[in-house]
């Protein structure tokens, strides 16, 4: 089973990554995100994809990368209104037909409604967005650090089962695609973090580094 360290890392970082994909950071936000001393303390281990995705945050202050340009480019690779360069919802890439509100959908739904959770706008917008279901697998590790004996198991094996039913089926390919459409060395630079992040976990070595980042 996951230590409570790897579940603390694991859950800090998949909540800053459903934040960003849920919607592009003000320039508060944004200033933080790429702050060198905030970006040292990330806690997957500092693999090439991960390091690489680092630097690309660092370069997008650099160069002058403001809150519009990042909106602007989510808005065009997953944020719409309109035709979006990456769609963001699960059953898109993994059913049949490509549609939204398939068979992973309502998957998705029932697997947030075994631990009391939904979708803010549940049969108004689909249970399988990528933010939403990142958002999830997060919920399930923070909780986990505050509780015991079969709660606890009951946690994790939910954590890991979402992530190989789910997540691990379509995100890897989601975030890669991401970063190939990517107009700002933000967004490159987030989807090299969503990708590696997986990785990591599935590989089962989350590796905490100085911490969880904090803000």
């Amino acid at each position: 089973m996951r230590s409570l360290d790897e579940l603390a890392c694991a859950g800090a970082v998949l909540r800053v990554l459903s934040g960003l994909m849920a919607g592009p950071p003000d320039e508060q936000r944004l200033a933080t995100l790429r702050d060198p001393q905030w970006l040292e303390q990330w806690p997957m281990a500092r693999t090439d994809v991960c390091r690489a995705g680092l630097h690309l945050l660092e370069r997008s202050a650099q160069e002058g990368e403001d809150a519009t340009l990042v909106a602007q480019d989510h808005a065009r690779l997953v944020g719409g209104p309109g035709r979006v360069a990456v769609h963001p919802y699960e059953s898109v890439h993994r059913s049949v037909e490509g549609l939204l509100f398939e068979q992973e959908t309502l998957e998705v739904r029932a697997a947030y409604a075994e631990f009391g959770l939904a979708a803010p706008d549940k049969n108004r917008s689909p249970d399988d967005h990528i933010s939403l279901e990142l958002e999830f697998v997060a919920t399930l590790a923070e909780r986990a650090l505050d509780a015991e004996g079969e709660e606890l198991e009951r946690l994790v094996v939910g954590f890991d089962r979402f992530l190989a039913e789910h997540l691990f089926q379509w995100a890897p390919n989601f975030f890669d695609t991401l970063g190939r459409a990517a107009q700002t060395h933000f967004h490159h630079g987030v989807a090299l973090l969503g990708v590696d992040t997986l990785v990591q976990l599935g590989a089962g070595r989350t590796a905490p580094a100085q911490g969880a980042p904090q803000g």
